[in-house]
């Protein structure tokens, strides 16, 4: 579920735009979920079953204009390094009419480029004759730390915030720890049941991981 948040715009209610006024409707931002920052990438943004293009603001925002005022479903598709993510049932009755600002959360996918020194468990999840198995849910158990594989079956989950785990020194190396123990991968995918992995993982390193059903 992407997390969608009501923000501010500094801009008028109307706009003139080559001498045209026109009404700002709808505004569109997008945040990198690990940095927690805007998304630079130029991106595509579009409402469902409308042929309407936004435009790019040079603060990141995807702007529609005109629009009646109805329900709509904004749809992001985040390109190399973001999965794809769709809103429903955006009111624009409910938005601040002089700052309709919308801000979409973006996970990002294995191709992602992560800092140095990032805390990662890297991972392939194949099906019994080795094919990579997409779409398959992937979430630390008790805690908010969630992902999904991407057509390949490769996933990544990140450990950003300290305060979500503690570190224990064992011969040198400061490995995670969650309630007393290694972190757990909760998996489940529609076609298979669920399956459950312990994992060893050092902070500040990239942990390999392969996984195999059943």
């Amino acid at each position: 579920m992407p997390v969608v948040r009501v923000g501010r715009l500094r801009h008028p209610e109307k706009i003139l735009l080559e001498g045209i006024t026109r009404k700002l409707s709808l505004a569109v931002y997008l945040v990198d979920e690990y940095s927690n920052k805007g998304i630079a990438d130029d991106l595509e943004v579009s409402l469902k079953d409308w042929n309407m293009a936004p435009v790019r603001t040079i603060g990141g925002y995807y702007i529609f204009f005109d629009l009646p005022d109805s329900s709509y479903t904004v749809q992001v598709r985040g390109a190399t390094y973001y999965f794809d993510e769709t809103v429903t049932e955006v009111q624009l009755a409910d938005l601040d009419p002089r700052n309709p600002v919308v801000s979409i959360t973006l996970k990002p996918t294995p191709s992602y480029r992560f800092p140095p020194s990032s805390t990662l468990i890297r991972g392939s999840l194949w099906d019994p004759y080795g094919r990579g198995v997409p779409e398959a849910e992937i979430q630390v158990k008790e805690r908010d730390i969630r992902t999904k594989t991407n057509g390949n079956g490769e996933f990544v989950i990140y450990f950003r915030d300290s305060g979500n785990y503690d570190v224990t020194t064992i011969d040198e190396k400061k490995l995670v720890i969650i309630n007393g123990e290694n972190p757990i991968l909760e998996i489940a995918h529609p076609d298979y049941r669920k399956k459950i992995e312990s994992v060893v993982v050092e902070e500040g390193k990239i942990t390999s991981l392969s996984i195999t059903y059943p």
